[in-house]
């Protein structure tokens, strides 16, 4: 009777051992790798009178300039590094207050207000407009918050 009991917990244990084999195996959310850091690229160009080094990397089809490290106040001046020009979608990254607001000027003038608000970076897309195809250059200014331009009322007509 003994002998039985020796057997059948062996084999119970054999099979055990057989059926977790199969299982997928733990994992421990401390034994995941950190998430890899953005591969940096050279979309733009810098001019060399740059206040800080910005660095750009791509997320999806959207080239992000990196913002979080630069100045309180400062400006830039980018223009495309290859022949193919502008790319897709731009964007700035940031942290919430770190500057007032940020004017990028190029075909157009756009002026990207920035919150207080909130914990992380925040990422503003630049308007297409701005950096439209035959814009030669885009200037970044950042700061603190720049007044938008003044838009003058039309006279009213004159009464017939």
């Amino acid at each position: 009777m003994v002998r039985t009991k020796v057997l059948m917990v062996m084999v119970l244990a054999a099979g055990l051992a057989a059926g977790c084999g199969s299982l997928p195996r733990v994992h421990w959310p401390w034994a995941r790798p950190p998430p890899v850091a953005p591969t940096p690229v050279d979309e733009l160009s810098f001019a060399a009178g740059a206040s800080a080094a910005i660095p750009q990397f791509w997320q999806g089809n959207t080239l992000v300039l990196d913002m979080t490290a630069v100045p309180a106040n400062g400006t830039a001046v980018a223009t495309p590094t290859y022949a193919r020009g502008w790319p897709m979608r731009i964007a700035v990254r940031t942290y919430p207050g770190r500057f007032g607001a940020l004017e990028v000027r190029g075909g157009q003038r756009a002026l990207l207000p920035l919150t207080t608000e909130g914990a992380g970076t925040v990422t503003l897309p630049i308007p297409p407009e701005v950096y439209a195809p035959g814009t030669r250059e885009l200037t970044f200014g950042w700061g603190a918050p720049i007044a938008p331009a003044v838009i003058f009322p039309q006279a009213p007509a004159p009464a017939p």
